[in-house]
């Protein structure tokens, strides 16, 4: 468990920077769109939109964010034989417990969302 949480933190590292490896080292577009409530954390690992009303650079973004996850997520399953989704759900209680900020938002088990 230990491995898989190690390798896991490396590829959320990973899947992190490859988000804003254009953009200046203080902008990270994802982190942005959390504080301004537009994109929340699921416990299935995948962020989504909190405001439908999102612009559709911040739709994209999701699309994105989305895309490099299961990538990730779907290489360390393999290297450890585990399902997909039990790696994402460990990234998802990660997340949302030591990367999200108060006031940010997360989706409880009852598909509600809810700030931190």
């Amino acid at each position: 468990m230990r491995n898989i949480l190690r390798n896991l933190m490396v590829a959320l590292l990973l899947v992190g920077s490859l988000g804003a490896t254009s953009l200046p080292a203080h902008a990270d577009p994802l982190d942005d769109a959390r504080a301004a409530g537009q994109i929340g954390e699921r416990a299935d690992g995948y962020v989504a939109l909190v405001d439908a009303g999102a612009p559709a650079n911040v739709k994209q973004l999701v699309d994105e964010v989305n895309a490099k996850r299961r990538a990730a997520y779907q290489k360390i399953a393999a290297e450890k034989s585990v399902p997909t989704e039990q790696i994402a759900a460990i990234a998802a209680e990660k997340i949302i417990r030591e990367i999200l900020t108060p006031g940010m938002y997360y989706m409880d088990a009852s598909g509600s969302w809810k700030q931190k």
